[in-house]
């Protein structure tokens, strides 16, 4: 990435984070907030994912099915009682069945052999991408505040062209803030994360979007709480076939080799998920989802997560 671009890239949402912070820590009263300084938590997560075919701007295309097994190691820490830093790594784990249009590197114009073919119908495994991230509490109460950054970073060098590729190996920024809110007449609570992703261009193209997560949840006792979700991702990129000249036939230029990389990949899932205390250190968590809109992206019959978390 040029370092002009870079820059463009982590500044101008830097400062309109500090900003927000600036606007919004008036409303923190510091005997308001929970010694949290020195404490945090580890997490486990596992998550299984099946798609199968992929939507176009002319329908679902029958590509094929792909089945992920994903387990990602994250390290909350909170520096201060406001100030929280998080880093975590996704190990995934992929297989194409056997699908109509396997993406072979040797069939490209010219052919790449120096790339590894994860198209075969065997299990491609990898790590992906390094996350790094801090949060901060602006606002505690009733109704919270906590403005965030994330910067995601490829881990290494692993394939990004095939149904199986673990990932897109492209550098992003988050910018974004949470909000929760106790009505207080109830056990009910409500949250949303709400975020604008900036990614590294690829051939001169955009995929930057939004990322919300909105949630309602009921606390049925002090270990036991059940919530419903959605996610939606929404932003610019490519579509399938009208960004791409030679779809269906010659599919082998380097238009077609970085494609993944420039497709919207918009969606919106809706899910349901239990979490359960288990003692003061451990929790547990399972949510099951599926995919409701799809444009420009694998159409995802469900998912299932599973995760444990052990706080220090």
């Amino acid at each position: 990435m040029p370092i002009g671009t870079l820059r463009r890239l982590v500044l101008l949402p830097a400062v309109a984070a500090v900003g927000s912070l600036l606007l919004l820590s008036s409303n923190v009263n510091a005997s308001e907030l929970e010694s949290r300084q020195g404490s945090g938590q580890l997490s486990v997560t596992y998550q299984f994912n099946a798609t199968d075919g992929f939507e176009s701007d002319i329908g679902i295309l029958p590509i094929g099915s792909i089945d992920t097994h994903v387990v990602n190691i994250e390290l909350q820490y909170a520096l201060t009682d406001r100030l929280t830093v998080i880093a975590g790594i996704p190990y995934v784990r992929k297989r194409y069945n056997d699908g109509p249009l396997p993406h072979d590197p040797l069939l490209l114009d010219p052919p790449r052999p120096y790339i590894e073919n994860v198209d075969d119908g065997s299990w491609n495994s990898d790590f992906q991408d390094f996350s790094f991230g801090a949060r901060y509490l602006a606002k505690e109460g009733a109704f919270s505040v906590e403005p965030f950054a994330y910067l995601g970073v490829p881990s290494q060098e692993y394939p990004f062209y095939g149904n199986a590729a673990v990932g897109q190996q492209l550098t992003r920024l988050q910018i974004g803030s949470s909000f929760m809110w106790y009505p207080g007449l109830s056990n009910a609570y409500y949250s949303a994360d709400i975020g604008y992703v900036f990614v590294e261009e690829t051939l001169g193209v955009s995929v930057n979007y939004w990322n919300i997560r909105a949630e309602a949840g009921y606390q049925f006792g002090p270990r036991l709480t059940g919530r419903l979700f959605t996610l939606l991702k929404k932003g610019s990129g490519n579509s399938v076939p009208g960004d791409y000249p030679g779809f269906p036939g010659q599919l082998n230029d380097e238009l077609w080799y970085q494609h993944d990389r420039m497709l919207k990949h918009n969606y919106l899932n809706i899910g349901i998920g239990l979490d359960w205390a288990l003692n003061d250190q451990y929790s547990l968590s399972s949510n099951y989802m599926e995919m409701v809109w799809e444009d420009q992206v694998n159409v995802m019959d469900y998912a299932f997560t599973l995760s444990i978390t052990r706080a220090f």
